[in-house]
C-alpha cells in the first residue's frame, strides 16, 4: 500500500468513526425519570440498619468512621439542609429530569440533571470536551461532571465532590472520591451503573446499579418538600453542640446485626471480601439462626410469621 492510499484509508476510517459517534450521540435522555428498581426497597424507605455495611468495600478507617456516625447530626442547625453527592443517583430513592443544554447550532453541550428534592443538588454533565478543574478548585455536593458517548451509553465522570456519606447509616465518602456513571437508555427504561472510588475510605470500587422509568412530566418521584431549618433536637439545633458517638458507645453499632439478626460481624462490617459470592464460605459455622422472636422488619415476607411477636 502506498503512503497516499494508506493516508486515504486512515482518513476514511476516521470519518466513519466520527459519523458513527455522531449517530450514537443522538440518544435522547430528555424527560422525567422515576426509580424503577426495588432491589434496595427497604434501604430506600427507612434506611439501612445501624452498622450494616455488608457489600460496601470499606477499609478499616471507613468502617470506624461509619460506626461512629450519629443520625442526630442531621438535626444540627447547620446540617439540616445538607445535600447528598452525585452518588445518591445510584444509592438513593429519587430520579430526576434530564434536560439538554444546546449551543446556537443546536448541538448538545451539556445535560442538566435536576433533583426532585433539596437533598440532592442538580448536576450539569458537560459534553463539550472541557477539562476538569485543578484539584485545589472548590468541591461541592454536585461536583464537576463531564461526559462522552461510548456507543449508546453515556459515560459520566464526576470529581470535586464534598465530604459526604454513602448511605444513611453513615459509611463515609471523602472529598477525594470520584463517581463514574454509565447511562444506557432502552425505550422508556434508563439503566444506570455507578462506580464509586475513594482512596481514603474504600479498599475497592463500589459498584451499584439502578433502573429508572420514563414518566409523565411532574411525576418523577417528586415530593413537594423544601428545606426549612428548624430546631428539632434540643441542644443540637442551637448551633453550639455537635452530635457525637463516644468510643464506649461504638460497640452498639458494631454488634447491631448480631444482636438483632444473628448476622456475624465479619459480614456486617463490610469490606471488599463481602462483594463476592465465595465470601459465604467464610461464614460457615458463624451464622446462628434466630430462635427468638424478631423485633423489627421480620413479617413482611412469607414464612416469617412465626417470628413476628413484638415487632416495632
Amino acid at each position: 500500500m502506498t503512503t497516499r492510499s494508506f493516508a486515504l484509508t486512515v482518513m476514511s476510517c476516521l470519518a466513519v468513526m466520527a459519523y458513527a459517534g455522531a449517530v450514537c450521540a443522538q440518544v435522547d435522555l430528555s424527560g422525567n425519570w422515576a426509580l424503577e428498581s426495588t432491589q434496595d426497597g427497604r434501604e430506600h424507605a427507612s434506611g439501612p440498619f445501624p452498622g450494616n455495611f455488608a457489600g460496601i468495600p470499606l477499609n478499616q478507617q471507613g468502617r470506624e468512621a461509619g460506626w461512629a456516625y450519629s443520625g442526630d447530626q442531621h438535626e444540627e442547625l447547620y446540617r439540616q439542609c445538607e445535600a447528598w453527592p452525585m452518588s445518591y443517583l445510584v444509592t438513593g430513592p429519587w430520579g430526576g429530569t434530564f434536560t439538554a443544554v444546546r449551543n446556537h447550532d443546536g448541538d448538545v453541550i451539556a445535560w442538566h440533571l435536576s433533583a426532585p428534592l433539596y437533598d440532592r443538588l442538580p448536576n450539569t454533565i458537560w459534553m463539550d470536551g472541557r477539562p476538569h478543574p485543578p484539584s485545589q478548585a472548590v468541591h461541592t455536593y454536585s461536583g464537576f461532571s463531564t461526559g462522552h458517548w461510548e456507543g449508546d451509553t453515556l459515560d459520566v465522570y464526576t470529581t470535586h465532590l464534598s465530604d459526604a456519606i454513602l448511605e444513611r447509616n453513615g459509611p463515609p465518602m471523602s472529598n477525594k472520591a470520584t463517581v463514574r456513571l454509565f447511562l444506557t437508555r432502552h425505550g422508556d427504561e434508563l439503566m444506570v451503573l455507578g462506580v464509586i472510588r475513594d482512596p481514603v475510605y474504600l479498599e475497592a470500587p463500589w459498584v451499584k446499579g439502578q433502573d429508572f422509568r420514563l414518566v409523565l412530566a411532574g411525576n418523577s418521584n417528586e415530593v413537594p418538600e423544601y428545606c426549612q431549618p428548624a430546631e428539632v433536637v434540643e441542644g443540637l439545633s442551637d448551633g453550639y453542640h455537635t452530635a457525637t458517638v463516644l468510643p464506649d458507645q461504638i460497640p452498639a453499632a458494631q454488634t447491631y446485626m448480631q444482636r438483632h439478626y444473628g448476622i456475624p460481624m465479619l459480614a456486617s462490617q463490610g469490606g471488599a471480601q463481602t462483594l463476592y459470592p465465595q465470601f459465604r464460605k467464610k461464614l460457615t459455622g458463624l451464622y446462628k439462626t434466630r430462635t427468638t422472636y424478631c423485633t423489627q422488619y421480620c413479617c413482611s415476607g412469607r414464612g416469617t410469621q412465626r417470628f413476628c411477636k413484638g415487632i416495632e
